[in-house]
């Protein structure tokens, strides 16, 4: 049982593909259809039946019911979902009100783990945690293309720079996600800390 991450489907959404689309990752998709598949494809080809995944926010756009079965075709055991700002009440209202099985968890804000004697905060959002607290580190989406400027602040959305060597759509193991968001934390801290330590 494996646990992965992603952010932002945005799974129906016109605007966001196509020649005229605002993320460029995302150009090259001649229509939402295509882009949907590749996506939902690119997740059941990682997540198995056993694992749990995490989604962060902004899964698609369009009626409840339309994307409850986008997201009934996800392999999960379990499918964790954050709310963000283009994820509808009425989508997570629905889902709550066919979660039969207990397959879904959902949370209007996000969730903390805590593993490697840090905490992660898990949001849709960036937060301003603040660089120098060193045991706390934010996973986040919303932010697409953008890397976060915080140092322990990690974009995994399916458009973040710092997984495009994955097949587009491809969800992160949560340990990967947690390892490079300590990569850029320490980077940032061999430069920085002993400065903060010295005002």
């Amino acid at each position: 049982m494996k646990t992965y991450i992603t952010s932002d489907l945005h799974l129906f959404h016109h605007n966001a593909m196509g020649v005229d689309g605002f993320i460029k990752t995302r150009l090259h998709f001649g229509d939402v259809d295509e882009m949907n598949e590749t996506i939902i494809r690119a997740i059941n080809s990682t997540v198995k039946e056993e694992d749990t995944l995490i989604h962060c926010g902004d899964f698609g756009f369009g009626k409840p019911k339309v994307l409850f079965e986008q997201l009934e075709r996800i392999n999960a055991y379990k499918i964790i979902l954050i709310k963000g700002n283009h994820d509808s009440s009425k989508f997570f209202k629905y889902i709550k009100n066919h979660n039969e099985k207990g397959k879904y968890e959902l949370h209007d804000v996000g969730l903390i783990k805590k593993a490697n004697k840090k905490v992660y905060y898990i949001t849709h959002y960036p937060l301003g945690l603040g660089e120098n607290r060193k045991n706390l580190r934010n996973l986040c989406g919303h932010i697409h293309e953008e890397d976060p400027r915080e140092a322990n602040c990690l974009n995994i959305g399916i458009d973040s720079p710092s997984f495009r060597h994955l097949p587009f759509g491809t969800p992160v193991l949560i340990e990967d996600a947690f390892n490079k968001v300590e990569e850029k934390w320490s980077s940032w801290a061999e430069k920085n800390i002993g400065e903060l330590k010295n005002e």
